[in-house]
């Protein structure tokens, strides 16, 4: 069984939307999850609550680390503990874990310039970044099931 961690930030619930669709098809596809919302200290809370705050335990936990990033440009405030843990922990441990990231509009669009940051510091910090590339569906072109679709290709 697959360890998928699926942390977002989102000031609307469309990459909520999206961060949920791919932790549903790592379920589907028999993982474990665990969801994180990146947030700013007193941010307005989304459509759904309690998704905890991020830890070092949970990267250390994840096989396959997914980041949805709402913002095209990076936002610091929102990354800063994701930033901070990804230096803080011991690079061996994380060494070979898997890891991805979307935006808002999900695998469609090219990389921003928050996705290329992130990702940076992923691989910093021993992770192998993954190019992921949106599959199809027998939906065609629902975004929700494409990203259902590579939340189960996240447990490989």
């Amino acid at each position: 069984m697959s360890n998928v961690l699926v942390m977002f930030q989102a000031d609307s619930e469309q990459t909520e939307q999206l961060a949920l669709a791919v932790a549903v098809g790592a379920v589907e596809a028999e993982a474990s999850i665990r969801l994180r919302r990146l947030a700013a200290p007193g941010a307005v809370e989304v459509g759904h609550k309690g998704y905890g705050k991020l830890q070092g335990k949970d990267l250390l936990w994840a096989d396959t680390v997914v980041v949805g990033l709402e913002s095209p440009t990076p936002r610091a405030e929102e990354l800063e503990g994701l930033l901070s843990l990804l230096t803080e922990l011991d690079p061996d441990r994380l060494e070979g874990k898997k890891a991805w990231t979307f935006g808002r509009a999900g695998l469609t669009t090219g990389r921003s310039e928050a996705r290329i940051f992130v990702e940076s510091a992923l691989h910093a910090a021993g992770l192998v970044v993954l190019p992921m590339a949106i599959p199809s569906t027998e939906n065609g072109d629902d975004l929700i099931d494409r990203m259902k679709a590579a939340g189960r290709l996240s447990t490989d």
